[in-house]
């Protein structure tokens, strides 16, 4: 995903940023939270609520704040500008309205307390009567902040788009983004968390995650809220149930990343190198580019640290410059893996034909052990995913989350991972690698038939469709998607690449992952 920079007018003028402070603990072990209060709202001419009531003691302990925003006088801002207005909204809610385009404003809770490590979550929506019937906006999580420099996690209900954003005294970086067909629209609430530890993000909508992001810039600082719009001329947000939790993530899952770059970095070691035919190095802000400028020719690079991984999965994103790349002629390209010496295999792929292969390198030969066509590799320019799992001499191989190829083979038990680029009749090819990740493997989610009767696999998620097959008590199948209410399972069966709908519950499907997780499929 492309990193942006976005100059903001309003850095110019940086005391009309308003930002507050988080609420938190004393010094007790577990943290107060605001109790229900009979305390009347502060005057809408106030500009910041002072706090008058004595929070209860939250009972779970890994609850480090929490605010329902039932209780006006637990200290939030209350504060309204010319273009600019927040207070709380009678009788759950925290409001954040912004009354002019291309602005955007963040509060922090009413405590100094500083975050590291912590489970963010918060239900919101947009208020549609109080918000422009056109233009589009984004709000969302601030976090980690200090002075100008945060994070902020945020979607946007008119694009389906969420962004996570790096802010600086100077600019306001996009460092992921993506579209989530599960955000709502207006007036419906969404429930965006956020689970930080250390340099590790993982990002969540209503329940999916949608992506990690690692990024060491900042390290620890104040929770509170981020709205922006862009060219809508008022936008409206509601704000409820503002959690901040101990991290959920389990301690062991960040020993699951075995190495991970990418590419903002240019003194990771990886190699910078320039021959008559062969090109590769750094490209900011974050690539690392291959070039090759001759037809007939392959290049591999691997990880600098040299480190030998025999299980695991290894996943790159990454697309050909058509600028930079002959117009005409084919090439290939992809991941290298278990390589000592010349020896290594290679997933690739070639964007110009739409074909994939898995490749056998040897001193004396480069081998095809598998190939096919994949009609969802994009054109030049667009990224694909790349992703194989590899354990033991069994080998799975993805594009873009769709499963392509199995091939055994028992040739090299591990060596060092890396990139491979090779030209056939094209004279000159320009690669873009980035968001480079080696993961311990991953068991392949799989849902287990536990039926005393055949379950039907059918042809769309309902029993309208008819049945094109069935499984029996013991059969297993992978899942790659669900209904929008979960009541149906888009499976694919095991040994082929057929794929049905089954119908789910607990009493006749055991799967080894949260459903609510699969990704939402429309048939």
């Amino acid at each position: 995903m492309k990193k942006q920079s976005i100059q903001h007018p309003r850095w110019a003028f940086p005391a009309l940023i308003i930002v507050l402070i988080v609420a938190g603990c004393s010094g007790n072990a577990n943290t107060p939270t605001p109790a229900p209060t009979s305390i009347p709202a502060a005057s809408p001419t106030a500009l910041i609520a002072e706090s008058t009531a004595t929070p209860a003691p939250v009972a779970d302990k890994n609850i480090l704040y929490h605010d329902d925003f039932t209780n006006p006088a637990s200290g939030w801002s209350e504060n309204k500008l010319d273009d600019y207005f927040v207070g709380y909204h009678e009788p759950e809610y925290y409001h954040f309205e912004i009354t002019s385009p291309n602005d955007h404003e963040t509060i922090f809770g009413p405590d100094k307390q500083s975050f590291s490590d912590a489970t963010v979550e918060i239900k919101v929506f947009t208020v549609s009567k109080k918000t422009a019937a056109e233009g589009d906006f984004r709000y969302g999580i601030a976090f980690r902040r200090v002075g100008d420099q945060y994070y902020a996690f945020t979607i946007s209900p008119r694009t389906k788009k969420w962004y996570v954003l790096k802010s600086s005294p100077s600019a306001l970086e996009v460092l992921a983004e993506g579209t989530e067909d599960s955000i709502h629209d207006l007036d419906a609430e969404d429930v965006l968390r956020v689970d930080a530890q250390g340099s590790n993000f993982s990002f969540h909508i209503n329940d999916k995650l949608v992506d990690q992001v690692t990024d060491a810039a900042y390290a620890a600082g104040e929770i509170g809220f981020y709205v922006e719009t862009f060219d809508a001329t008022n936008v409206h947000i509601h704000y409820d149930d503002l959690t901040i939790r101990k991290v959920e993530v389990p301690q062991e899952s960040a020993l699951t990343i075995l190495y991970q770059d990418d590419f903002t970095n240019p003194a990771s070691g990886w190699s910078e190198n320039k021959l008559n035919d062969y090109f590769v190095g750094y490209h900011e802000p974050e690539y690392y580019h291959f070039e090759i400028t001759s037809p007939n020719d392959h290049e591999t690079i691997f990880e600098p640290e040299k480190q030998s991984f025999s299980d695991a999965t290894v996943e790159i994103k990454v697309f050909t410059v058509s600028k930079k790349t002959a117009a005409e002629g084919d090439f290939r390209y992809g991941i290298a893996l278990r390589r000592s010496g010349d020896q290594y295999y290679a997933f690739t792929i070639s964007p110009r034909t739409k074909k994939w292969y898995v490749l056998k390198s040897s001193p004396s030969a480069l081998e095809v052990l598998a190939e096919g066509i994949e009609d969802s590799i994009h054109d030049l320019d667009a990224e694909d995913v790349l992703h194989v799992d590899a354990l033991g001499s069994n080998f799975s191989f993805y594009i873009n989350d769709h499963r392509v190829g199995q091939v055994t083979d028992s040739g090299y038990a591990a060596g060092e991972v890396g990139f491979y680029v090779e030209t056939f009749d094209a004279p000159n090819v320009h690669i873009h690698f980035d968001q480079f990740t080696i993961r311990k493997f991953e068991v392949p989610a799989a849902c287990t038939i536990n039926a005393a009767v055949a379950l039907n696999v059918r042809t769309g998620p309902s029993t309208k469709f008819p049945s094109s097959s069935f499984l029996t008590n013991g059969e297993t199948a992978e899942p790659v998607g669900r209904s929008a209410d979960a009541t149906w399972i888009k499976i694919k069966l095991a040994k082929s690449d057929s794929q049905g709908w089954i119908y789910y519950s607990t009493e006749f499907v055991t799967c080894s992952m949260d459903v609510n997780t699969l990704p939402v499929i429309s048939e």
